[in-house]
C-alpha cells in the first residue's frame, strides 16, 4: 500500500511540474472570455470596487462569471499581473488530479482509479488549463473538492458549500449539486439534503453581500439567457437594443432576455427543436480549445483558435504544424475515451456508475435545451468520461 502510495505522489508530482513547465515556456494564453476578465478587473480596480461594481452596474451588457474576474481582481491588485493567479492555478490543477484519484478511487477502487488518474496525466487537453484565467479550472478544483468531501469523507454541508464557491466561478454548480443529490437518495437518503443546506448558505451570504454593495442579489453570471436569445433567433435586433440599454442594470437586462426568448419560442417550436441537434454536434465535435496554449505567437493572432478549428486540421491534412499534430493525438485520445465511456455503460452498476452518468447526463441536456452548443462547454464533464472509460478499460483489457 506505501509503495502504491508514493507511486501515486510520485504521477500527481510529475503532472503538476509538467503544468509549471508549459506555463514558463508557452505562457499566457490570450481567451477572448480570459482578455475580457482583465479588462472588467482594469475597470473595477479603478472605481476602487470588486466585481460587479455598484458603480458600472447598469454599464454591464451581462454579468460575467464573478468568482473569475474577483481572481482575477485580487491578482492584479497584489502585484500588477495575473502572473501569481496563474501559479495558484497550476498548483490548483495538480491538486484536482489528486482529488479525482480518491474520487474515483472510491466510487471503483483501486485500480481502476490508477487507470483513471494516468489517462488524466496523459490526456493532452489536461495541459495548458492555467495558462489561462478562465474560469474552468477553478470550477472542476472546487467541484472535485465538493464531490471529495462528499462522497469520501461524509461532509455533506461543507461539500455543498464549496460546490456553491464552484458555482460563483461558473454557473453550472446546479448540475453536480443535483447529481449528488441523487446519487445521496440511492446512498444515503436520510442526508440527502444536507448538500442543498451548504449550497444555499453559501449563495445566501455571496448574494447578501452583493445586494449590500449593489442593491442587486447576485450569487453567478447571467449569461444564459442572452446567449440562447443570440443564438435561437440569430442575434434578433432586440436582443442588441437590451444590450445596450444603460438604463437597466443586468438583472433587468437578463430578465429582458428571458421575456425576448420565451416569446420568440412560442412561435418557432419546430425551429427551437430543429436546433437540439446542431448543438449536440458543436459541443461534442472536438477537444481543441485547450490546444491553444501551444500556438507559436498566440498573442499576435487575430483569430487564435483558426490553426486548431476542425475546419482547418481537414484542410492542412497531412501537412500539419507541431501544434496541429498535437491537437490531431489529442483528437484521437478524446474519441477513444467517448466511446470507451459509451461502450462501459453495458456493465453498468448503480454504486460505481450512477454519479458519472447522472452528471454527464443532466449536463448535457442543459446545454441542449437552456444553453447553445460549443466545445468548450463539455470540459467540466471529461473526468467522469475518463472515470467511464477508465472502468472499461478495467473490465475488458486488464479483467479487473
Amino acid at each position: 500500500m506505501q509503495n502504491s502510495n508514493h507511486q501515486i505522489t510520485g504521477i500527481i508530482s510529475i503532472f503538476t511540474l509538467l503544468q509549471f513547465i508549459v506555463l514558463i515556456v508557452f505562457g499566457y494564453t490570450p481567451y477572448p472570455d480570459s482578455v475580457g476578465y482583465i479588462e472588467i478587473a482594469h475597470e473595477c480596480l479603478a472605481y476602487g470596487d470588486i466585481y460587479p461594481s455598484a458603480k458600472l452596474i447598469n454599464d454591464y451588457p451581462f454579468l460575467w462569471n464573478i468568482g473569475a474576474i474577483n481572481a482575477v481582481i485580487a491578482s492584479l491588485w497584489v502585484s500588477g499581473s495575473v502572473m501569481p493567479l496563474l501559479v495558484i492555478y497550476t498548483l490548483l490543477k495538480g491538486i484536482t488530479a489528486a482529488l479525482f484519484y480518491l474520487v474515483v478511487k472510491h466510487q471503483t477502487g483501486q485500480k481502476t482509479a490508477l487507470i483513471a488518474l494516468i489517462m488524466y496525466v496523459l490526456y493532452p487537453a489536461n495541459y495548458g488549463e492555467a495558462t489561462s484565467t478562465l474560469s474552468e479550472l477553478p470550477f472542476m478544483f472546487f467541484m472535485m473538492s465538493a464531490l471529495w468531501l462528499c462522497l469520501c469523507h461524509q461532509k455533506y454541508v461543507v461539500g455543498g458549500m464549496f460546490l456553491a464557491i464552484a458555482n460563483w466561478f461558473r454557473p453550472m454548480g446546479i448540475v453536480f449539486l443535483a447529481a449528488i443529490i441523487i446519487w445521496m437518495l440511492y446512498t444515503n437518503r436520510r442526508k440527502a439534503w444536507q448538500p442543498l443546506c451548504g449550497y444555499l448558505l453559501i449563495i445566501l451570504i455571496i448574494g447578501s453581500l452583493c445586494s449590500l454593495r449593489t442593491g442587486l442579489f447576485l450569487y453567478q453570471a447571467k449569461t444564459g439567457w442572452m446567449a440562447l436569445t443570440d443564438y435561437s433567433t440569430k442575434h434578433m435586433p432586440q436582443s442588441m437594443a437590451v444590450r445596450d440599454n444603460n438604463l437597466w442594470n443586468v438583472s433587468q437586462k437578463d430578465s429582458a432576455w428571458q421575456s425576448l426568448f420565451l416569446e420568440w419560442v412560442k412561435d418557432h417550436k419546430l425551429e427551437y427543436a430543429k436546433q437540439i441537434p446542431g448543438k449536440f454536434v458543436n459541443t461534442y465535435v472536438s477537444d481543441n480549445v485547450n490546444m491553444c496554449t501551444f500556438i507559436p505567437d498566440k498573442t499576435k493572432k487575430e483569430y487564435m483558435y483558426e490553426e486548431v478549428s476542425m475546419g482547418t486540421l481537414i484542410n492542412s491534412f497531412p501537412h500539419f504544424s507541431p501544434v496541429q499534430w498535437l491537437t490531431a493525438i489529442n483528437l484521437i485520445f478524446y474519441y477513444a475515451l467517448i466511446i470507451t465511456a459509451l461502450f462501459s455503460l453495458k456493465f453498468f452498476k448503480t454504486d460505481s456508475y450512477l454519479l458519472s452518468v447522472t452528471i454527464i447526463l443532466l449536463g448535457t441536456l442543459l446545454l441542449l435545451f437552456v444553453g447553445h452548443g460549443e466545445a468548450r462547454f463539455h470540459i467540466l464533464f471529461i473526468p467522469f468520461f475518463i472515470m467511464l472509460s477508465a472502468m472499461f478499460i478495467n473490465i475488458k483489457v486488464c479483467k479487473g
